[in-house]
């Protein structure tokens, strides 16, 4: 296969035929295909589920839709898709029966969710998964680029009405009464078609004969490309509460799109001023929300101040007379995520371990919902519904799609691994021994004791013994294929689930981010009416200065030190000495402000605890000096720093007295007089 698919590649059409991995060769060839740098067309996987022959989904029908946009490959459950799996990116393996489209660009190798795995349980899911597979492998292929190059052959501009929209196909009528499709996934990427086109709309495309596809493209061209600032310059004016929808979201900004060719980036602080808000908790990718236009060459948005009560304009619509191309949707109120009843019972009332891809024989938890290569739903020892080993009936792991019965193992087929054809009690006695085989030439044969029959008793109880264990086995079987419908019920359940509660997540995110631009803006309101208030100058509300002084600091005090520990930080009885408040003005360099802080540090005796304002005793002199004190009442003086590490430092001298505090003066640093 690797050397063919390099010889197809230099054609840039992919193989006209499907093609069929019938080694684990191939299989380790595909998957380096897959990884293969240039690689030019999308390719579909296609899985046969272990003991079938077909797949669940439809090659065939998909390779039709797909023409040459799309490679489609035929892969067995088994050893063939377990080698596969351990040469492919970890979460991106394909097996059991599921399909999966792996595009052109390698994004998916980091981020498997580019590449979607598509799951099936029976035949039933035919059609679900096929149609599945077949739009993923267009989009693929509009996202690459390949249809822009190629035409389909007799195709012509026709006009013609849309008669109605069903879910991702659109039939329209032409002008010769012709009807012909459009695909969703031949449009715009990522968007629904009912944003595109709605009941009694003309449209105008280039028509396939044969698919009696109607290609739009053209006419959406410009809505990718520079036109697309041109129509949001039309659309609305600056002011204006927009729609937009999320394109990528990060710890530092948001990307919408206000058109699907124009993506803005609205940062952080346009988003909301809470700092523990966490972006990507409050925005979901391909979610519609209302934005302001503060900005039109370039667009510039912001979220952070729009109303509830604000009406969004109306977004535009992609082609003439479609509908608006955003609509906001009433998110659902918040409810609990029961599970419903599910559709068929599930055996074992815990949640069951999910085969995933391992070794034959072995089962491992792996992707929900797709049974692990060779294997199809095998409970574990203890089970419900599984003897425990050494019991009658209990099959013993074996090969890929066998079970062991004894000796040997019988081939399986089917969902279950079911045995093709169950073997005979006679068979199972001549295995266990309990019949003799057939005489080799020249050998002498025994005489075993026999009934009128011809049947020997030993005979006849080994093979009711084989009765009842082929019984134990069919009805294990039973239980397995019961156990695996319920599995199978409880996954359709969950991803029912995983919808509801996304749904609740979407509903509580807008809410959120309602509550919290309503913050925002009672917080602006607030700071609005503070700034609209005359400022009052609290430095001269005393004509006394040393009440003015006093007063500072006592609001200094009450600002600063926390109501629940006031208690333990009183401020201390204090005096100002003569020229103290003279020394503040005369002292220039050391702020007001900065002496009042230092004061209540002093009062509520926390100086000593900060390392800055380097407290301690002046000395008379030198260093070992004695320490200065006052003859009168014995006092002692301090020194404690206003600014450190500057030329001429401020310093404030106090004295601590019996019963209280003296505030000497402000001094530069070289001034030792108290």
């Amino acid at each position: 296969m690797g050397q063919a698919h390099l010889d197809a590649a230099a054609t840039a059409v992919p193989p006209p035929k499907i093609r069929s991995i019938g080694s684990e060769a191939e299989a380790k060839a595909l998957a380096g295909w897959l990884a293969l740098p240039g690689r030019r067309w999308p390719v579909v996987v296609v899985t046969v589920p272990a003991g079938q022959e077909e797949p669940f989904a439809d090659p065939e029908k998909i390779k039709e839709d797909v023409g040459d946009l799309a490679e489609v490959v035929v892969m067995p459950t088994g050893d063939i898709s377990w080698a596969f799996s351990i040469a492919m990116p970890q979460m991106t393996q394909v097996y059991g029966g599921a399909g999966r489209v792996y595009p052109v660009d390698h994004h998916w190798v980091s981020k498997p969710s580019r590449s979607r795995l598509r799951f099936a349980y029976s035949p039933q899911d035919r059609a679900r998964i096929t149609e599945h597979l077949i739009n993923d492998a267009l989009e693929a292929a509009l996202t690459a680029g390949l249809l822009e190059s190629r035409s389909a052959p007799g195709a012509r501009v026709r006009r013609g009405e849309v008669l109605g929209v069903i879910g991702s196909r659109a039939v329209v009528t032409l002008d010769d009464a012709a009807l012909a499709t459009v695909w969703e996934e031949l449009t715009l990427p990522g968007v629904p078609l009912d944003r595109l086109l709605v009941k009694g709309q003309s449209v105008t495309g280039s028509h396939d004969p044969v698919s009696m596809r109607l290609d739009l493209r053209q006419e959406l061209r410009g809505i990718l490309a520079a036109d697309a600032a041109v129509a949001v310059t039309r659309a609305y004016r600056i002011g204006d509460v927009v729609l937009a929808d999320v394109a990528a979201v990060t710890d530092e900004s948001v990307t919408v799109r206000l058109l699907p060719g124009l993506p803005v980036e609205v940062p952080r602080e346009a988003v909301t001023s809470n700092p523990r808000d966490s972006l990507t908790g409050l925005f979901t990718i391909g979610e519609v929300i209302a934005c302001r236009l503060v900005g039109a060459d370039p667009p510039v948005l912001r979220l952070d101040d729009v109303d509830d009560e604000e009406t969004p304009k109306p977004a535009p619509s992609l082609l003439p007379g479609g509908p608006p191309w955003l609509r906001l949707s009433e998110p659902e109120p918040p409810r609990p995520p029961a599970l419903d009843q599910p559709r068929a019972p599930v055996l074992a009332p815990r949640t069951p371990a999910v085969p995933a891809p391992g070794p034959a024989g072995t089962l491992a938890t792996g992707q929900v919902g797709t049974p692990a290569p060779g294997q199809v739903g095998a409970p574990a020892p203890g089970q419900v519904g599984a003897p425990a080993p050494g019991q009658v009936g209990v099959p013993a792991p074996g090969p890929v799609g066998t079970f062991s019965a004894g000796p040997e193992a019988t081939p399986a087929t089917g969902p279950l691994a079911t045995p093709s054809r169950l073997p005979s009690p006679l068979d199972l006695a001549r295995r266990s021994g309990a019949v003799a085989p057939k005489p080799q030439a020249g050998s002498k044969p025994s005489a075993p004791a026999a009934g009128p029959d011809g049947v020997s008793d030993q005979l006849r109880i080994r093979l009711a013994q084989l009765d009842n264990e082929l019984a134990a086995e069919r009805a294990t079987r039973k239980a397995l294929a019961d156990e695996l419908a319920g599995l199978r019920a409880r996954a359709a359940d969950l991803e029912d689930e995983l919808d509801r509660a996304r749904q609740i997540i979407e509903g509580l995110q807008t809410r959120y981010r309602s509550a919290d631009l309503k913050r925002q803006q009672a917080a602006a309101k607030l700071r609005s009416l503070q700034g609209r208030a005359e400022p009052v100058d609290e430095s001269t509300l005393f004509l006394d200065p040393e009440e003015q002084f006093r007063y500072e600091v006592l609001r200094e005090w009450a600002q600063r030190v926390p109501a629940a520990e006031k208690a333990g930080k009183p401020l201390a009885a204090y005096r100002l000495a003569p020229g103290f408040l003279e020394s503040i003005t005369q002292v220039e360099g050391a702020s007001r402000a900065k002496v009042v802080s230092v004061v209540v540090e002093v009062l509520t005796d926390q100086a000593k605890h900060i390392a800055g304002r380097d407290l301690h005793q002046l000395r008379a002199g030198e260093a070992g000096s004695p320490y200065v004190r006052r003859a009168a009442d014995g006092a002692t003086c301090w020194r404690v720093a206003l600014q450190r590490e500057s030329a001429a430092a401020r310093r404030l001298h106090y004295w601590r007295t019996p019963d209280g505090y003296e505030f000497s003066r402000v001094v530069l640093h070289d001034d030792f007089r108290p």
